[in-house]
C-alpha cells in the first residue's frame, strides 16, 4: 500500500524459548492516521513499539517484519525497509529524526542535574544542523507554542521544579521540533491529572489536525483511545484480539474481550456519574 508509513507482518517476541510475549502481531498504520492500540497492562502494547524502535535487549528473540517506508529521502534503509534488519547506526539515527517517543513518566525522561531548556538544546542540536543560538530560540518559542508562561524561567528551571503536566508538554515540544514522520506516544495521559490529562489531549487533537505526523496512541483508558484514534487495535495476552475504525470498535464490535473493555469503561462512568448526579441514566457508547 502506497500510502502506508508502517507494516508489521506476523511480530512474534520470545524470552528464553518460552511462551511468545508477542504472539503473530499483523496491523499497519497510514500516512497521517493515528493508531491507538488498548489493552489492559501485560497485553503486549509497550512490548510491541519497544520492537518497532529496536529497543528491546538482546536476550529477546524477534521474528516477523517491520516494513517502515519515510518520505525523508535522508533515509537509506535496507532490506526493503525491515526495522528488525537495519544496524545499530541506522536506528539510532532514525531515533528522534523519524520516530519519536513520548513516555508515560516524563521525570524519568530528564537529567535531574541540568535545567530543561539546556536539555531541550543539546537534543536540538544531536539531531539538526542548526547554531546553539538558533536551538535556544526554537526552545523558547517552543514552550511558548505548547502553552506555558514564562519561557524564559522555565528554561532555566531543573525538571524537579515543574509539574508532570508541564514536563509532558515539553516532551511533546521536543518531539514536535524534530518533525518526525511517527511519533508513539506511550500512555503519555497515565500519570497525569485529569486537568493535565484534557490539556495533553488537546495539544494530540493539535497534532492530528495541523500535522503530517503520524501516531501510535497506547493507553489502557478506553476514553482516551477513542478521543483520538483513527484506527484501534485491542490487544490482550500478547495478540491483537480485534482491529479496526473508532467506530467499529465502539459500536458493532463482535469480540467479547472488546466488548467487555467497553462494558467495563461503560459501567465505571455510570458509577461515577451517580455519585456527582444522583439522577443520572447510565451513558451510552456515544459517551464513551
Amino acid at each position: 500500500m502506497s500510502d502506508t508509513l508502517l507494516q508489521v507482518n506476523n511480530l512474534t517476541v520470545t524470552l528464553d524459548n518460552s511462551k511468545p510475549l508477542l504472539n503473530n502481531i499483523s496491523f499497519h498504520l497510514k500516512h497521517h492516521q493515528c493508531l491507538g492500540i488498548v489493552g489492559e497492562s501485560g497485553s503486549g502494547k509497550s512490548l510491541t513499539c519497544k520492537a518497532i524502535m529496536g529497543l528491546l535487549e538482546p536476550y529477546f528473540s524477534v521474528q516477523g517484519q517491520i516494513l517502515f517506508s519515510p518520505k525523508k529521502t535522508q533515509i537509506k534503509l535496507q532490506q526493503n525497509g525491515d526495522l528488525l534488519k537495519q544496524n545499530n547506526e541506522t536506528l539510532r539515527f532514525m531515533r528522534g529524526n523519524v520516530i519519536s517517543v513520548i513516555l508515560q513518566h516524563p521525570m524519568s525522561a530528564f537529567d535531574p542535574l541540568y535545567c530543561v531548556g539546556n536539555q531541550v538544546v543539546e537534543t536540538l542540536l544531536a539531531h539538526q544542523p542548526i547554531s546553539k543560538n538558533q536551538a535556544i530560540t526554537k526552545t523558547l518559542n517552543m514552550l511558548v507554542e505548547i502553552g506555558l508562561d514564562n519561557p524564559k524561567q522555565i528554561y532555566n528551571r531543573y525538571p524537579h521544579q515543574l509539574s508532570g503536566g508541564m514536563l509532558q508538554r515539553i516532551m511533546i515540544g521536543i518531539a514536535l521540533m524534530l518533525e518526525p514522520e511517527l511519533i508513539i506516544a506511550d500512555e503519555p495521559t497515565t500519570a497525569l491529572d485529569s486537568i493535565n490529562q484534557f490539556n495533553i489531549l488537546k495539544i494530540f487533537e493539535q497534532i492530528k489536525q495541523q500535522s503530517k505526523t503520524s501516531m501510535i496512541f497506547i493507553s489502557h483508558d478506553l476514553g482516551v483511545i477513542h478521543h483520538i484514534a483513527d484506527h484501534i487495535l485491542v490487544m490482550n495476552k500478547g495478540t491483537i484480539v480485534e482491529q479496526g475504525s473508532r467506530d467499529h470498535i465502539f459500536y458493532h464490535s463482535k469480540n467479547d474481550y472488546t466488548q467487555y473493555l467497553i462494558n467495563a469503561r461503560k459501567q465505571l462512568l455510570a458509577k461515577f456519574n451517580c455519585v456527582v448526579q444522583p439522577n443520572y441514566i447510565t451513558p451510552s457508547s456515544e459517551t464513551i
